[in-house]
């Protein structure tokens, strides 16, 4: 499937946060325990007793003005440790399809310290927000977010087509720091995380991440051969 064979809105924006979610401004109760629910099974499936939950917090298009068809919810749980556990993280994700009203389910392990940009971040765990979104119509012209997304999806159709794995991890990493430099300097309205989204919402950046899997796993691998 081309780039532009698909199309998504590239910058959805609302007037309202998601009635599926949110009631007014405060989260659904059924949600917000439901969530919680989720977060604690996930404490229990690292294991770890020394992890403290400090916070279990809700953040990204789910948390704002921006949500569309394609949005997940991005729970964070904030730990009193520096350790990301994204083995853990991944494998709780591909063993429990969660969703809520439909809307997927991501975790995320968020360290205290680490500081985590998002125009919404509410608290599930003390039901209040600690950032509140503004209402603000979008101000980056479709074209810069679809023309971006463009170059990313060249990076990563020219990574794909090499076959070589560093080559493919490495264009992942690319992405990766282009978004969170994005978000640093302009915040969810920047071009980079626009653009970001808008591949994600396409699958291109799953497609990339299970191409890596498979280039790992063929790595990894013993191909049968005949003795003499």
């Amino acid at each position: 499937m081309y780039f532009q064979e698909l199309y998504i809105d590239p910058n959805p924006h609302h007037h309202e946060l998601n009635p599926a979610i949110w009631d007014g401004d405060y989260m659904r109760t059924e949600v917000r325990h439901q969530l919680l629910k989720i977060a604690k099974n996930f404490i229990e499936f690292l294991e770890q007793p020394s992890i403290k939950l400090k916070d279990v917090t809700l953040s990204g298009s789910s948390a704002g003005y921006n949500y569309s068809e394609y949005s997940d919810m991005d729970l964070h749980l904030v730990v009193n440790t520096e350790e990301l556990f994204t083995a853990e993280k991944i494998q709780y994700n591909n063993t429990y399809d969660l969703k809520i009203r439909g809307i997927p389910v991501e975790l995320y392990v968020q360290p205290a310290s680490q500081v985590h940009h998002s125009a919404g971040i509410y608290s599930v765990l003390d039901n209040k927000w600690l950032s509140k979104p503004e209402h603000v119509e979008p101000t980056v012209p479709a074209r810069d977010i679809k023309a971006k997304a463009r170059n990313y999806a060249g990076q990563i159709n020219s990574a794909m087509r090499s076959g070589d794995l560093s080559k493919c991890k490495q264009a992942m990493d690319d992405l990766k720091r282009l978004r969170k430099a994005g978000l640093e300097a302009n915040g969810e309205q920047s071009v980079e995380n626009l653009a970001f989204k808008l591949l994600r919402a396409r699958g291109q950046i799953e497609k990339l991440r299970k191409y890596i899997h498979k280039l790992e796993s063929a790595n990894l691998s013993l191909g049968e051969h005949n003795e003499d």
